[in-house]
């Protein structure tokens, strides 16, 4: 029997999987810029984001399978919807240990700041975190979805309350403020040589369509679904942006840590208020909401990869799934991958650029997928073979998604010029070098899936490329 996802759950994932309090201080670091940047992003990222992936889902919710594959394969083919659901979990994969790095560290400042810095033991406490995850997802979905909703409330909404709280009741005691807010900082700063922010702010709104491959264990999906989506975007963009803001006002720049900054925010205010006892609690509420953003992301693009295996692309074992409704065997094997990766933490010497280099990288991959969702919404409805549901006026819905492709190729290019607010004591040489080599290897291994396909079913394989060629 499916066990149904209720409306608040479905928000909670939502937001847990887009809005971690882990990107507040990397967005805070832009200070009086964060105005225009939110403006932009929100307008050419994540409303065409939640629109066109509500919609998506709406179409397909009486299929069985859902997601970004099942999309981009119904609007062009099963090697189209292969490299979405590669480029979704690829970008997964370099995440993940960004995300485990900030949860290790964080937790670490409550027993000493000096392990914090080790190396050693913050790669064993990431690999451990994740092993958790793993685990509970394994449990199955419901109970997993239960744990990252509790997770959100403790580790992200009470958190950014008690920011602003603290914000508010730092204005009463007139302390001072890092700069002061005016209708010229919603004007955007092209000539700015921060402008690589941009993709920091993209990053934070990532993930808005995960969900839907639990479109299934929705009642009602086409409005239930729909007025999740849109219950959720309001919370993101209101948590993140008077978060970050709030975190920009109170610290000087120079003293923002991209990782575990803010456990440092909290310190610096409860230490003004006399509070400091409350540090520790605090600390574990935002791992608390890390974790559930982990578990989220964790069980969401294993089951696009596991309907991947379905069609050839990875062997069929991967796609066996437990009495639970979990895919066991890639979850399995998405573990010991990430925990590989985790592993190259011990190769870098600067951990804040370690962090920095993950998340933008991950944002490049990530950003791939979004064009091919963006256009098969596009052959989608021009086929006019799937009914509209949201969206009804064709030339909203092109404008929405025209609107998502200008700001997702923007973010696209923009990723590609480091920023020196958080790149630190190295060369933009270096920086892209690694950057771009990571781009390339990530679409060059989706040729592997391909011919894994061609050389396991190579029958069913030429049917499909005749079928393609003559279409």
């Amino acid at each position: 029997m499916t066990k149904h996802l209720s409306l608040p759950i479905l928000i909670g994932l939502m937001v847990v999987s887009v809005d971690s309090v882990r990107n507040l201080p990397s967005l805070a670091l832009f200070g009086h810029y964060l105005p225009a940047f939110f403006l932009v992003a929100v307008l050419f990222f994540l409303l065409p984001v939640s629109f066109i992936s509500a919609e998506l889902s709406a179409v397909f919710s009486k299929d069985e399978c859902n997601g970004i594959y099942h999309w981009v394969a119904n609007a062009y083919n099963d090697h189209a919807g292969m490299f979405a659901i590669w480029s979704q979990w690829g970008s997964n994969a370099i995440w993940f240990p960004a995300n485990l790095l900030f949860m290790s560290s964080t937790f670490l400042t409550i027993i000493s700041p000096n392990l914090a810095s080790s190396h050693l033991i913050t790669t064993i406490i990431m690999i451990a975190i994740f092993l958790f995850v793993t685990l509970l997802n394994l449990k199955g979905v419901k109970e997993s979805a239960v744990v990252a909703f509790l997770c959100m409330i403790m580790g992200v909404v009470i958190p950014v309350i008690l920011l602003l709280a603290s914000f508010i009741f730092w204005l009463i005691k007139g302390y001072p403020l890092q700069f002061f807010l005016s209708l010229s900082h919603l004007v955007f700063p092209l000539n700015s040589s921060n402008i690589a922010a941009l993709t920091a702010i993209i990053i934070s709104f990532l993930g808005m369509e995960l969900s839907s491959v639990h479109v299934s264990r929705v009642i009602n999906p086409k409005k239930t679904y729909t007025l999740a989506i849109w219950v959720a975007t309001i919370l993101v963009v209101a948590i993140m942006f008077l978060g970050a803001i709030s975190i920009a006002l109170i610290l000087p720049k120079d003293s923002i840590n991209i990782y575990n900054g803010l456990s440092a925010t909290f310190s610096t205010i409860f230490s003004k208020f006399n509070l400091t006892i409350l540090t520790p609690a605090i600390i574990i509420m935002i791992v608390l909401g890390s974790l559930g953003s982990a578990i989220s992301w964790s069980i969401s693009p294993a089951k696009g990869m596991a309907e991947a295996a379905q069609k050839g692309f990875l062997p069929k074992v991967l796609a066996k799934e437990n009495n639970a409704g979990s895919p066991y065997n890639m979850l399995i094997l998405q573990a010991i991958i990430i925990s590989c990766l985790s592993l190259s933490l011990m190769f870098f010497n600067n951990i804040s650029n370690f962090y920095w280099i993950l998340i933008s990288l991950n944002t490049e991959v990530y950003l791939l997928m979004y064009l091919l969702m963006f256009a098969s919404a596009i052959k989608l409805r021009k086929s006019g073979n799937y009914s509209k549901t949201i969206i009804q006026s064709d030339f909203l819905f092109y404008m929405i998604a025209i609107a998502g492709i200008i700001g997702t190729l923007f973010a696209f290019i923009v990723g590609f010029i480091p920023s020196s607010a958080v790149i630190q004591g190295m060369s933009t040489a270096t920086y892209l070098t690694i950057y771009i080599a990571g781009v390339i290897i990530m679409c060059l291994l989706f040729l592997l899936f391909v011919f894994y396909k061609k050389h396991t079913a190579p029958d069913k394989y030429n049917r499909n490329s005749i079928a393609l060629a003559s279409s």
